[in-house]
């Protein structure tokens, strides 16, 4: 078998896996019926509009943020950067812990750039995580001096504390941005793998900052979708609570090792646990959950099905 044949064989499969998991996931949701009028917000046409706009915001964000991260390997465009996103997401729908993202994003990669891109990528995903799991412990004493979580015992944290403790986490967690950065730099050059001199810029402090800003305005973005889709199911849940609560959720989810197959159920799950108790119905919170999923999740999965389609097609 030719390479250009075993690369049109690996398109195919990833497709039709793709395929069949957002067929699986979408037939398999139990809460359809919760999507009747009578539960939706009279204003649903201007909250569609408005989702339509955050959606557009979160894949350009996540282009541009590929974009830049590539951009000492070279100058490949915005339309280019856009279609490895596409690519990463349909790649990282089939595998253990989305790991097959990384290597969905260097399809479009000229070939010399394909090991710098994946350490491109698993940097990037580095610092997902990084600046969700720190905008997770920013809100954790709020969520505590409220009593969100009902833990009496810490349920009594002054104003003053709370901005102590959120200087204390930035500050602590700049300091571990930058011991991370300096070991990740350090075990890279020590090994085997043939990653390009240039790629290491993109560990310089203005380029890092840059990143982090880029990765913070997308963690912004879906969390400010999941409130829309709050309001477009009617679901009352004050937005002070909301936005504690949905930063804890977004990092759990975020932390929790699972296949792109079993995400939607355990998204539910952890929802639950976390939104049930302070914003109303199970039933409608679910219905939530799975909307955006299936605009930040399905959407790009069969928009990259699509990609890889028509780039097996051009071979």
């Amino acid at each position: 078998m030719s390479r250009k044949s075993l690369f049109r064989l690996i398109y195919i499969l990833i497709s039709l896996f793709a395929f069949y998991y957002l067929a699986k996931r979408i037939l398999g949701f139990e809460q359809w019926d919760v999507f009747s009028w009578g539960s939706i917000n009279e204003s649903w046409f201007y909250l569609i509009l408005i989702q339509a706009v955050l959606w557009f915001l979160n894949i350009g964000l996540e282009a541009l943020k590929w974009k830049y991260l590539l951009s000492p390997l070279a100058n490949y465009s915005f339309s280019v950067s856009l279609k490895m996103v596409f690519a990463g997401f349909t790649a990282g729908s089939i595998t253990p812990m989305k790991l097959g993202e990384h290597g969905g994003k260097i399809i479009y990669l000229r070939k010399e750039d394909h090991t710098s891109g994946i350490m491109a990528s698993v940097y990037g995903s580095y610092l997902n995580t990084a600046v969700l799991l720190l905008t997770s412990f920013i809100v954790l004493p709020a969520l505590l001096s409220k009593n969100i979580l009902h833990i009496d015992t810490l349920n009594n944290i002054s104003t003053v504390s709370y901005l102590l403790i959120v200087l204390a986490v930035l500050a602590g967690s700049y300091v571990l941005m930058l011991f991370f950065f300096k070991s990740i730099k350090t075990r890279i050059r020590g090994s085997k793998w043939a990653v390009k001199k240039s790629f290491f810029e993109n560990f310089r402090s203005g380029r890092s900052l840059m990143l982090f800003l880029l990765t913070l305005a997308r963690v912004l973005t879906y969390n400010i979708q999941l409130f829309v889709w709050f309001r477009f199911f009617n679901i009352a849940c004050p937005p002070d609570i909301f936005f504690l609560l949905s930063l804890l959720y977004f990092a759990v989810i975020t932390v929790i090792p699972a296949m792109f197959l079993l995400d939607l159920g355990i998204r539910g799950s952890v929802g639950l646990f976390i939104f049930s108790s302070q914003c109303g119905s199970p039933a409608i919170i679910l219905a939530a959950l799975f909307s955006l999923w299936f605009i930040n999740v399905a959407i790009p999965v069969f928009t990259g099905n699509i990609l890889l389609i028509l780039k097996t097609h051009h071979r």
